[in-house]
């Protein structure tokens, strides 16, 4: 999502972080900077080769890789083609064969190959900035996108399943105030992650929620909350298996291209999967 604020930005500044909660262990936080042309704005992350390679998305229609070298700490970006260079692309999602995009302005999905997918019919009447800003594949190969903004600020989010050529609603997850939804990923365990985030005068807030996306009653479950203003404009998650074992998250944020905000890669661990010396290096 492209974020349009203003006093927002002039208060933004890294404070130390807050202890997470008994469910992840912070790991690292770093800048994710690049020379290349077009490289910022990132709104979307996916890791994989055990967290030695990642795909980057901004916003603007920029797609890179970095590959990682996680005993140094150095890192290589090079540009990478994606479908709709000119669009608003928001969402990633790798599965075994593919890697797919999700887009605002009408929502959307498409394949790596340009492919374009069935469209339910509530992606045309979703906020045009506020639209497939999450996307996510689990391990038999299923989509299931949310949308940021949906009706009114009370309603619950939908979590949308694409079975075969049609998009289904698979459950609804309560907004629960201010928090939006800005990044999916399935992890290791077959839980649904989402990234969520909060924008008020102060700062941005973000949030990191897991569920069962096919069982309709089942509970949401909170794994983080951070403070305002303890991370910036946090919006692209990925969550990966280590070498080790362990559960592995990764976060992007967009810095909208403004010189007072920055670009970051924050990492967080399931807690209760770094046991035995598991690792996410």
């Amino acid at each position: 999502m492209l974020v349009r604020f203003g006093v927002a930005v002039t208060f933004y500044a890294a404070s130390a972080c807050a202890d997470p909660a008994s469910f992840l262990t912070y790991l690292d936080r770093s800048d994710l900077v690049s020379d290349l042309d077009g490289f910022g704005g990132l709104s979307a992350i996916e890791v994989f080769d055990a967290g030695a390679r990642a795909i980057v998305l901004s916003d603007r229609g920029a797609a890179f890789t970095v590959t990682f070298d996680r005993v140094t700490g150095e890192r290589t970006v090079s540009r990478r083609p994606q479908p709709q260079p000119k669009r608003d692309s928001e969402g990633l999602a790798l599965g075994d064969r593919d890697l797919f995009f999700s887009y605002e302005g009408p929502g959307e999905v498409r394949s790596d190959a340009g492919a374009v997918l069935p469209m339910h019919p509530d992606f045309a009447n979703l906020p045009l900035n506020g639209t497939l800003e999450a996307l996510a594949i689990n391990d038999t190969g299923v989509l299931f996108a949310l949308p940021e903004r949906f009706a009114h600020r009370d309603a619950p989010i939908p979590v949308y399943q694409l079975g075969g050529a049609t998009w289904t609603i698979a459950r609804y997850i309560d907004q629960d105030g201010s928090y939006r939804p800005t990044g999916a990923d399935f992890g290791p365990d077959g839980q649904l992650y989402v990234l969520e985030r909060a924008l008020a005068w102060f700062g941005f807030r973000s949030r990191i929620r897991r569920f069962d996306p096919l069982d309709s009653n089942g509970s949401v479950e909170t794994l983080l909350e951070t403070q305002a203003r303890e991370f910036g404009n946090l919006e692209g998650l990925s969550v990966w298996a280590s070498a080790t074992g362990a559960t592995c998250l990764s976060m992007v944020s967009d810095d909208n291209f403004w010189p007072l905000m920055r670009s970051e890669l924050i990492e967080y661990a399931v807690t209760e999967t770094l046991a035995q010396g598991a690792t996410c290096d």
